[in-house]
């Protein structure tokens, strides 16, 4: 089981892993029209998440919630739904009232929010008062 659990762990945070573009592959893209007026240089990209240990393998433990914050709405909403469900099972919670988790994930998210370096595990105890 605890196979199974890191392989969908890995494959759900390899889904959130940002591939930045190189400044050549995105100007390829853009058609080419008449100089604009001037614009801020593209942000940099975001530093590689702590969490990651090597290519395809995270410690669940240590993500962040900027690393959260980072994805991409899908990605963010399968990491938080594995979350939800890694936590609960943590902290040996059985039965989940499922009327309840769209305002639950709100609160994690506003928790996040507000404090981006805390990792996402401490986001969810903070915010939903479970504490280990």
């Amino acid at each position: 089981m605890k196979i199974k659990l890191t392989v969908l762990m890995a494959c759900l945070l390899a889904a959130c892993a940002q591939v930045p573009t190189t400044p050549q592959e995105a100007t390829a893209t853009q058609p080419v029209a008449s100089p604009a007026p001037a614009t801020p240089p593209p942000a940099a990209p975001p530093a590689p998440s702590e969490a990651q240990v090597a290519p395809g393998i995270w410690n669940v433990d240590r993500v962040r919630c900027a690393d959260l914050l980072g994805a991409s709405d899908d990605d963010r909403s399968v990491a938080v739904m594995f979350y939800y469900g890694y936590l609960a099972a943590r902290a040996g919670i059985h039965i989940i009232d499922v009327s309840q988790i769209d305002g639950n994930v709100h609160k994690v998210m506003d928790q996040c929010a507000a404090a981006p370096n805390m990792t996402v595990p401490q986001a969810f105890r903070q915010a939903l008062g479970r504490h280990r």
